[in-house]
């Protein structure tokens, strides 16, 4: 394949950019190394050259799209801290679909991450959690990408996003109940608009471990020391 005059030299940040590009349009795994190849107008040994294989090249695609997520201010504090994180967050790793369940599997082991995940410990630290500031960090952070991970699943698997609540709608357990009733109205909102009802759980989400997390500081012990048998 002859490379045209006109394009610039390949390197390694234009074949990540491509590979961004592409898990924008087609998700993580919509897409492999020929096609970034043929993207590049290049060869798929070129591609390993320059970035490794196509799972080197996967982490370079998490790294970047991390690296778009904010690092928000510390003098925010805790709380606010972790909504300016999630709330935009969450809006960038939608964007790539697959992004949000590598990072539940494999944790934001990716250089961009590093940043944010000293910064929100070390707000967790200051706010009295002390050795269980990690813990909370990452039920935060593993319950947020988890919800958009599994938004991902559902399309890729071709469900729409109000399916599950238009099926349910048509159906009734035996002797239905109060909590049966209650969940009426909830169905009936997410299957007519199913991107406001997934914003509201996903919010309703993050503010209730906020506010279990902000509990525990005045009504749990510290957790064990690093000492402790």
């Amino acid at each position: 394949m002859e490379r045209s005059k006109d394009r610039p030299r390949l390197s390694p940040g234009l074949v990540v950019d491509a590979a961004v590009r592409l898990t924008r349009e087609r998700g993580l795994d919509g897409w492999t190394i020929r096609d970034l190849a043929g993207a590049l107008d290049t060869w798929p040994n070129t591609i390993a050259y320059h970035v490794g294989d196509r799972e080197a090249v996967l982490d370079a695609v998490v790294e970047r799209v991390v690296a778009m997520m904010p690092n928000p201010p510390a003098a925010l504090g805790w709380q606010d801290w972790f909504r300016e994180l999630l709330y935009p967050g969450r809006e960038v790793v939608a964007q790539y679909v697959g992004v949000a369940r590598r990072l539940c599997r494999d944790g934001a082991t990716v250089p961009a991450a590093l940043p944010i995940m000293d910064r929100g410990i070390g707000l967790l630290v200051a706010a009295g959690f002390g050795d269980r500031a990690p813990l909370a960090y990452a039920a935060l952070l593993n319950s947020a990408m988890l919800l958009v991970a599994l938004d991902d699943d559902r399309a890729l698997a071709g469900h729409g996003r109000g399916d599950g609540a238009a099926g349910l709608l048509g159906m009734a357990p035996p002797d239905p109940g109060a909590g049966w009733a209650a969940l009426q109205p909830w169905l009936r909102a997410w299957a007519g608009d199913p991107d406001a009802s997934r914003t509201a759980l996903y919010r309703y989400t993050i503010e209730s471990i906020l506010a279990g997390l902000a509990t525990t500081l005045t009504s749990a012990p510290p957790g064990p020391s690093a000492s402790s048998p």
